[in-house]
């Protein structure tokens, strides 16, 4: 898999922060929708089948390779490839079930709770994670930008949207559905 990382921090009156990434450059799942669309690669996102980057806008070849979080050496892939094997000896080395290409079983997972209290007042924790927050939302942002956001800020809004308006999906995910759907003879209500 391409390891990811998660973290959730709960606040008080601000929308939490809530962060799920892998340690690629982008979601694999990105690069089959842009395939499928036809649409070209972004440059530092994945790599030829040999691993040599692809560092130019460009259709997307037939075999590809994610690239790390950072893309190239130059731009930062030494941080997203080391994150990747940190995550994969808490998940996988670290309960005696080897890692990446050597694993004995299914992949793993690796969680972690704190319980604040035992760090602090959690009335307090929540206000400086408030202040925090909203310090974040109301950094200038860089120029040509609209604003500056946290992880799960967009995500929250979006909720928000889509309780009220519905979820959009590409027509070709509903076809899809609508097709896997009539094999297996379930009714759905997607017209």
């Amino acid at each position: 898999g391409l390891n990811p990382l998660a973290i959730a921090v709960p606040s008080g009156q601000e929308p939490p922060f809530i962060f799920d990434a892998a340690m690629s450059s982008v979601a694999g799942n990105k690069i089959r929708l842009a395939q499928r669309l036809g649409v070209n690669v972004l440059p530092g996102w994945i790599a030829e089948k040999d691993g040599t980057p692809i560092m130019e806008d460009r259709p997307i070849p037939q075999d590809w390779m994610m690239l790390p979080l950072g893309g190239t050496r130059e731009i930062g892939s030494h941080k997203g490839y080391s994150l990747a094997v940190m995550i994969e000896i808490l998940c996988s080395v670290l309960g005696n079930e080897g890692g990446g290409p050597f694993r004995r079983r299914t992949p793993a997972h690796h969680f972690v709770a704190y319980q604040v209290s035992a760090f602090g007042d959690v009335e307090t924790f929540k206000r400086d994670m408030d202040d925090y927050l909203r310090g974040l939302k109301n950094t200038p942002p860089a120029p040509g930008q609209e604003r500056v956001v946290y992880a799960g800020l967009p995500e929250y809004e979006d909720e928000i949207e889509r309780r009220e308006k519905g979820i959009p999906y590409h027509p070709e995910v509903i076809d899809w559905f609508r097709g896997i759907m009539g094999e297996l003879d379930l009714p759905h209500a997607l017209g």
